[in-house]
């Protein structure tokens, strides 16, 4: 975000869930506190039905959560790293 600021894009294009409510610049923050009551039910519809599929890249028990970070910040992940309780 900081990056696309400094290059000039404009606030209004960019949209973040890491720099809290109010974002510098006048970027839009994001994430899902605002979203209708309906959506978790939709994002489960769309699980089930296959039309949603999240890629789980690895799986870690929460003893190896080390071993996890470090993949993720490896930074060649494709898909999410999974954390199991």
């Amino acid at each position: 975000m900081y990056a696309a600021l400094e290059l000039g894009v404009d606030p209004k294009r960019i949209a973040t869930i890491a720099a809290g409510p109010n974002p510098p610049g006048g970027a839009t923050p994001t994430g899902g506190g605002n979203a209708p009551k309906t959506s978790f039910s939709h994002i489960i519809e769309a699980i089930v039905t296959g039309k949603l599929r999240v890629r789980i890249a690895a799986r870690f028990p929460m003893e190896k959560i080390r071993e996890a970070v470090a993949m993720q910040r490896d930074g060649h992940v494709h898909g999410k790293i999974a954390i199991e309780l």
